[in-house]
């Protein structure tokens, strides 16, 4: 940024400061809060219904209107990582000694935002969507989702016990089942029967019915999503009047509406801005343990990238210190492994390949390109342009690799993303994790090429499944560990199918009339805690 913009922000400061504290500022403390949440994102948030949908930014705005059995504790920071699992929907709940049967005690006086009351019925009606075949409101797309990622293909029967209480049995013991069903694609949200019958399974996307503390009021399709606060909310009530979602691609725009008063919370912002603004009063919010990986996807089914030697060698020409000082000004940490940070398996001292392009040359002089080769790489475009895929491309070509990138809208990539990579794309990339170490299972087992899973690249090693699924049987997190470990030394030691980048902090900049904001260890956030103050 030149420094006559940078003087000419500072010399407005004051006055756009006084002005946003005039459209954002309506309260003067929490027992009278109220307020607006202005939410700059970086890019389109999916659609709202939780059984059908992918991804961190639409997970962001149904966590607030949707509820689950149980849910991670995001209303405070926690020793632990991840959060420990708080009653929900359910006010406990019970695991049989094998691990198998899972027992809800429902909570009663509960109702979805229709009025409409919540009662084991409509945990069995939103299990039918997906699981049964000859419900009414079956949803054949539903079940995608859950076979897919969301735990449905663990579950062997499910039924109701009586008003308040509903079983679900698993088919074999699987120590992250109930987290799993928590993670964003998709997510076991109870939605509204009732509205489910009215809009039908085309249309909820467009009319989300919950429980949770917010309710949905529009969205403006590329442009706004509106939600408000629930005032007969069964819980503690969201302190909030409004939250705005606003979809900001670019981050001088996402910078700019932040200086204007025009959002008052921006994602993604510019790293190099981070520290100017925390000097100009602005509030600087990460997180060190989020469970948030960023990395490249290597394709199997491409002739080059079956060879060994081409992956590692990408590996070992990136300079990924370089990424973390210079691209995100410190906001991640250099990765080197690929099981995700804010999972108990994370080993903070694992060696993976490091930088070294002399080494990188000299595998792909063996691997027969003593004179370069040319890649094709899929990126998405995601708030902060490419500025890391750009600094890739440079260490890449200082090894011989020329790297193409094709730059696609999110969304759009998302779904070519999620089908998998043709046989004639070399990689692409995501960035992703969730709080259970099974989500490498997730990306890397045999069982889990698309549409089975996000195995997008088309790995597959035995071995590795082997570990994984002793993983999820384990007897305790520290057998679990050890195990996943064995399988992060099979997929990346051994094969090298991916080539992760760095963990990622979920930096973000609030104007300082935000209070209660908690800055989770998800990639979501609970915003019944966020009141506005003058």
């Amino acid at each position: 940024m030149s420094n006559a913009f940078t003087n000419f922000r500072r010399l407005t400061l004051i006055c756009l400061l006084a002005v946003a504290g005039i459209l954002l500022g309506t309260a003067r403390s929490p027992a009278h809060a109220q307020g607006t949440l202005i939410w700059a994102l970086p890019a389109g948030a999916s659609v709202l219904d939780p059984h059908v949908t992918c991804g961190w930014l639409s997970r962001g705005v149904t966590q607030q209107v949707f509820e689950s059995f149980v849910q991670q504790d995001l209303s405070r920071l926690h020793d632990e990582t991840p959060a420990p699992l708080v009653p929900r929907l359910a006010e406990s709940w019970d695991i049989s000694e094998d691990g198998r049967v899972y027992t809800f005690n429902l909570r009663s006086g509960v109702r979805f935002h229709d009025g409409t009351p919540f009662d084991a019925e409509a945990v069995k009606f939103n299990f039918d969507r997906f699981m049964d075949t000859e419900a009414p409101h079956f949803s054949e797309l539903a079940q995608a989702y859950f076979m897919f990622a969301g735990g449905a293909a663990d579950i062997e029967s499910y039924r109701i016990v009586d008003a308040m209480t509903f079983e679900v049995t698993l088919k074999a013991r699987n120590n992250e089942w109930i987290r799993s069903t928590l993670e964003d694609c998709p997510t076991l949200f109870f939605v509204s029967p009732a509205a489910i019958e009215e809009f039908g399974n085309d249309a909820i996307p467009l009319h989300p019915v919950g429980t949770g503390p917010f309710k949905f009021v529009e969205r403006e399709e590329g442009v706004k999503i509106v939600l408000e606060r629930n005032d007969d909310y069964w819980g503690r009530k969201a302190k909030l009047d409004q939250v705005i979602y606003r979809r900001l691609e670019e981050p001088a725009t996402r910078l700019n509406a932040l200086l204007a008063g025009e959002a008052n919370l921006i994602q993604e912002p510019p790293w190099d801005e981070i520290e100017g603004l925390q000097e100009e009063g602005f509030v600087y919010s990460e997180n060190r343990n989020p469970p948030w990986l960023w990395y490249l996807i290597f394709n199997f089914k491409n002739p080059t990238m079956q060879d060994v030697r081409v992956r590692k060698a990408i590996n070992m020409a990136i300079d990924r210190e370089g990424i973390v000082r210079e691209i995100t000004r410190n906001t991640a940490t250099p990765a080197y492994g690929m099981l995700s940070r804010g999972t108990h398996a994370h080993d903070p001292d694992y060696q993976g390949l490091g930088y070294d392009p002399e080494g990188a040359r000299q595998l792909l002089a063996e691997a027969g390109y003593p004179d370069g080769l040319e890649i094709d790489f899929d990126i998405p475009q995601y708030g902060y342009g490419e500025l890391v895929e750009k600094w890739i491309q440079r260490d890449l070509k200082k090894v011989g690799i020329t790297l193409n990138l094709n730059k696609m809208e999110w969304l759009a990539y998302l779904d070519k993303w999620n089908a998998g990579m043709p046989e004639e794309l070399e990689m692409n990339e995501i960035g992703w994790g969730q709080q259970i170490p099974g989500w490498l299972g997730l990306i890397a087992r045999c069982d889990r090429h698309p549409w089975d899973g996000s195995n997008v690249g088309w790995y597959c090693n035995p071995k590795a499944d082997e570990f994984f699924k002793k993983a999820l049987q384990a007897g305790d997190e520290a057998e679990s560990a050890a195990l996943y470990a064995q399988a992060n030394d099979v997929v990346m030691g051994e094969d090298v199918a991916f080539a992760p980048l760095y963990h990622y902090y979920n930096p973000l900049v609030l104007h300082p009339s935000v209070k209660g904001f908690v800055n989770s260890t998800a990639n979501w956030w609970d915003l019944s805690t966020v009141w506005i103050e003058e």
